[in-house]
């Protein structure tokens, strides 16, 4: 079993973390906000007990260690981080085809920041 980590930002924020928060409030009024919750959270279930050993159209290699969920048209960036431990960066509604480089560009920026945070820990 893999830990899972939620990246938060230099002001303690963690994107992923947060829409998650706000699906499950959604959740008891809107039925898209609860299949879109739970899908969410069975693909995070999935990469804890597996890893990246699934297939395609739940998880994807993008570019150097960083890899997307892919829940419905949720993308949920991670990276495999030391000790058995995924680190979810943050989502966004894919609307296209294509994966926008600006959010990979975004989720290398976390993933290095991530690091940066872990190597300056006493």
């Amino acid at each position: 079993m893999y830990k899972i980590e939620f990246y938060e930002n230099q002001h303690g924020k963690s994107d992923v973390w947060d829409f998650l928060e706000s699906l499950r409030v959604k959740s008891e009024t809107s039925k898209d906000a609860r299949i879109q919750y739970h899908q969410i959270l069975f693909y995070i279930d999935l990469l804890a007990r597996n890893g990246t050993n699934l297939p395609t159209n739940i998880t994807k290699h993008l570019e150097e260690n960083i890899w997307e969920l892919r829940p419905g048209n949720n993308r949920v960036f991670y990276f495999y981080y030391d000790e058995n431990q995924y680190v979810l960066l943050h989502h966004f509604r894919k609307k296209s085809q294509k994966t926008p480089k600006r959010e990979i560009a975004r989720a290398k920026a976390e993933r290095d920041d991530y690091i940066r945070q872990k190597e300056e820990e006493p």
